[in-house]
C-alpha cells in the first residue's frame, strides 16, 4: 500500500502538467498553424504545448522508474517545494497563446518572459523589466531581419 500511495504522489504532479499542456494544445489549435502557406501564429503555440506534454510524460516515466525505497534524507517532500517556477511557465505559456492573436508577437513574447522570469523567483523588478526589454527587441530584430512575416508583430500591422 506504502507504494502505490507513493507511486500517486510522485505521479500527481507531472499528470497535473500533462493535463494542463493538453489543454494549452487545444487552445493553440484553434489558431491557424499556416496561411496560405506560410507559418501561421499557431504553429509555436502547437509546438510549446506539445513540448509540455512530452516533456510531463519524460518526467512521468522517470518519476515511475525511480528509486522504490522512497526518499533520502536530503529530498524533500513534492508537497514541501514551490509551485512558483512551474506554475509561472505554465501561465507564460498560455499567456503566449492567447495574447499572440491579439497583441502581436513582441507583446506576446515580452509578457510571457516577465511571467516566466517572476516565476524564477529571487529576481528584482529591473531585473524583470531588462527580461522584459530584451525578449522584445530579440523578437522584433529576428521578426523584422531573420524571419519572413509570419505573423503580426504589432497588433496594429503586419510588420
Amino acid at each position: 500500500m506504502a507504494t502505490r500511495s507513493r507511486l500517486f504522489s510522485v505521479l500527481k504532479p507531472p499528470a497535473v502538467l500533462c493535463a494542463l499542456g493538453l489543454v494549452m494544445l487545444l487552445l493553440a489549435y484553434t489558431q491557424p498553424a499556416w496561411i496560405d502557406g506560410r507559418v501561421g501564429p499557431g504553429l509555436f503555440a502547437q509546438w510549446l504545448s506539445k513540448g509540455v506534454v512530452a516533456l510531463s510524460l519524460l518526467w512521468a516515466a522517470l518519476a515511475a522508474l525511480g528509486p522504490p525505497g522512497g526518499r533520502s534524507e536530503g529530498e524533500s517532500a513534492p508537497s514541501s517545494r514551490p509551485l512558483g517556477p512551474g506554475l509561472a511557465l505554465l501561465s507564460g505559456v498560455l499567456v503566449f497563446i492567447l495574447m499572440l492573436p491579439l497583441t502581436g508577437l513582441v507583446a506576446a513574447c515580452v509578457a510571457t518572459a516577465l511571467i516566466t522570469g517572476w516565476g524564477a523567483g529571487d529576481r528584482h523588478w529591473r531585473a524583470l523589466a531588462l527580461s522584459g526589454l530584451f525578449a522584445g527587441a530579440a523578437t522584433l530584430a529576428i521578426g523584422l531581419t531573420l524571419l519572413p512575416p509570419a505573423t503580426r508583430l504589432w497588433p496594429w500591422a503586419a510588420f
